[in-house]
């Protein structure tokens, strides 16, 4: 699959996790935001599955970005779109363009907001 450069239209922001104190104590989560970046977003397939009497529905993508914005995201970086606010986790390791063009990230949507 080639990268979509030209359709990298979908505004979105890199949300990197970072641990803070809280009043009691303890440590909790929470994420900052970058600067907005331009992606191409597909959707490739969904998955669903009775659990518990409960039905799971995973959606998962792939994202195209520009090297030069994603070359130091991890799977613990989550990414959100900027006019839907959607999230979305990384699903395994970033694969990079050897010519440092693009980064490609297969992304699962995130639907316990």
């Amino acid at each position: 699959m080639l990268a979509p450069i030209g359709e990298m239209r979908e505004q979105a922001v890199v949300l990197t996790p970072v641990r803070v104190a809280d009043a009691s104590g303890g440590e909790v989560i929470t994420y900052t935001v970058s600067d907005p970046i331009f992606i191409s977003l597909r959707s490739l397939s969904t998955n669903e599955s009775v659990q518990f009497g409960q039905i799971n529905s995973e959606v998962s993508h792939v994202s195209f970005g520009h090297w030069h914005d994603l070359n130091n995201i991890t799977a613990k970086h989550r990414v959100r779109i900027i006019e839907t606010l959607q999230e979305f986790d990384i699903n395994g390791d970033p694969i990079n363009d050897p010519k440092r063009a693009f980064t490609r990230l297969n992304l699962v949507a995130r639907s316990n907001e």
